[in-house]
């Protein structure tokens, strides 16, 4: 039995050290826990995030006070940068790949790879490589700046992969609403294409003038003009259209198409934002009662607006917005 101890026990020790050197030179060569360590507890600390590729395409976030910029021109998404930073707080290591995989990982990360750079005051915290996920889409492939092998990376809890959140095209970065310039309303006017046009302007906090179609300046109900007002605010739109949608090269004819309607927000430092809506051209998915093909899709709208963009919108999101003048009579 001392014989066994003597022989197997040496065995047992250098097996563990062989499987330990193993391991070790798996995790590439010496890597220690930075090599996967890619999570932020303090991420209110983060005041800029830059993403990029090898296209190359890159889009820059930055903190200023209390809104995100996108490439330091437009308000961001504040859903979209909650969702990146809980994902740079929550995202831990799953597992280390297999040795035998590694040089497809890293050729699809070269190709496929995002880059994310962390920065914190101006101190660049963290800076890593984005890759594809693993083949059962729960885990999400990364690479640590200075660090030769990457690593599976989850977030306990979410079945998925994580690259989607580290996107780089600016116009969904960008934030939804309509008008998101932040000073104050003065006043808007709807022009309709049968002259039934109105504005609505505000006198003070709490009270407002109808200017009627028929040019005629009467006390707005100051209830209904909040609300509009408040709607104005809070509008959105359904998606940007870019120059790669195919129909981004049809805007010549929407603009000929028939108008929904035209709003004119002017604010208080004289700055003055419009929107065009136009109807969406139907087709077999749009069908009446009658089963018959709607010329006009019922729901959405297409709006360009005055500065620039090329909007889808839904009539259901607009639809506190494209009101009669009755509904801001004031009656004694």
């Amino acid at each position: 039995m001392k014989l066994i101890k003597k022989v197997i026990f040496p065995i047992l020790i250098i097996l563990a050290a062989f499987i330990a050197f193993i391991f070790f030179n798996e995790l590439s060569s010496g890597d220690s826990s930075g090599g996967y360590n890619f999570s932020i507890n303090d991420t209110s600390s983060i005041n800029k995030i830059i993403i990029w590729d090898k296209s190359p395409d890159t889009v820059t976030l930055e903190r200023k006070s209390n809104d995100w910029l996108v490439n330091n021109k437009f308000f961001a998404r504040n859903d979209a940068i909650d969702i990146l930073l809980e994902t740079i707080y929550r995202i831990r290591l799953r597992n280390f790949p297999q040795k035998s995989a590694l040089p497809r990982i890293l050729s699809s990360m070269g190709t496929y790879g995002k880059h994310v750079d962390i920065i914190i005051g101006n101190k660049k915290v963290k800076s890593f490589t984005v890759g594809t996920e693993t083949p059962d889409q729960l885990g999400t492939y990364m690479l640590m700046d200075g660090f030769k092998t990457p690593v599976a990376t989850h977030i306990p809890g979410f079945n998925g992969y994580l690259s989607s959140r580290f996107f780089l095209r600016e116009d969904l970065w960008r934030t939804r609403e309509i008008w998101p310039y932040s000073e104050e309303i003065q006043s808007i006017e709807i022009i309709y294409p049968d002259s039934s046009s109105f504005a609505i302007s505000k006198k003070d906090k709490h009270n407002y003038y109808l200017k009627t179609p028929k040019g005629l300046v009467v006390s707005a109900n100051n209830m209904a003009s909040q609300a509009f007002f408040s709607a104005i605010k809070k509008a959105k739109y359904e998606g940007m259209i870019i120059k790669t949608d195919l129909v981004w090269r049809k805007q010549d004819s929407i603009r000929k198409s028939p108008r929904v309607g035209m709003f004119k927000v002017k604010y208080i430092d004289g700055k003055t934002l419009e929107m065009r809506i136009h109807k969406v051209p139907g087709g077999p998915d749009w069908l009446d009662e009658n089963g018959e093909i709607q010329q006009y899709d019922p729901d959405r709208y297409y709006a360009f607006t005055s500065d620039g963009r090329f909007l889808l919108t839904q009539r259901f999101g607009l639809q506190h917005l494209l009101k009669s003048y009755r509904a801001f009579l004031s009656f004694p």
